[in-house]
């Protein structure tokens, strides 16, 4: 093998070996990131994400705790909505047990919604405005972005403004 040709190979594996430690950075960063917001659960991660790491850590542990707590609930809805799926693709549809399935479904939501609604309040009333601003804010942005087909957000006015539900900086919030 000539000198030119060990050179190029050289070259090659040092580019490989730089590309491949690389994106295993990245995603040792991205898993280290993921794990310090898995903790909070998916409802309250949108609310985390605007927390200043201090406030972040100070409602961590009540957040965790909510998790607990919340995790079964979840997996009981996830559980009941395969049940729904595995009926549904059976030959044939059995139309009564979908619809009994539909309704432990439809349990299993209520009762994820209702603690999931009981532990943001809880969150939301240890927030200060401005907090609670930001919060809503990125609500917002994301109502934004996803119009036509996404999430709702709050929508236009007749003036074709968006709803803004929180005051913004320097404003009061309008008596209702």
């Amino acid at each position: 093998m000539s000198l030119n040709r060990k050179n190029v190979l050289l070259w090659i594996v040092v580019v490989s070996v730089s590309i491949n430690l690389f994106f295993v950075g990245t995603l040792t960063a991205r898993y280290l990131e993921m794990r310090n917001t898995s903790a909070a659960p998916v409802n309250m991660r949108w609310v985390m994400r605007n927390l200043e790491p201090a406030e972040r850590e100070q409602l961590l542990p009540q957040i965790r705790a909510q998790n607990q707590v919340l995790r079964p609930l979840r997996m009981d809805m996830f559980r009941a909505q395969r049940e729904v799926n595995q009926l549904l693709a059976a030959d044939p549809v059995d139309q009564p047990a979908v619809l009994e399935a539909f309704a432990r479904l439809r349990e299993a939501n209520l009762r994820y919604q209702q603690l999931s609604h009981e532990q943001l309040t809880s969150v939301f009333a240890q927030l200060t405005p401005m907090q609670r601003q930001r919060a809503f804010r990125f609500m917002s942005e994301r109502g934004d972005s996803m119009e036509g087909g996404g999430r709702p957000g709050p929508g236009p006015d007749r003036h074709g403004d968006r709803v803004r539900d929180m005051p913004r900086d320097g404003e009061r919030a309008p008596n209702l």
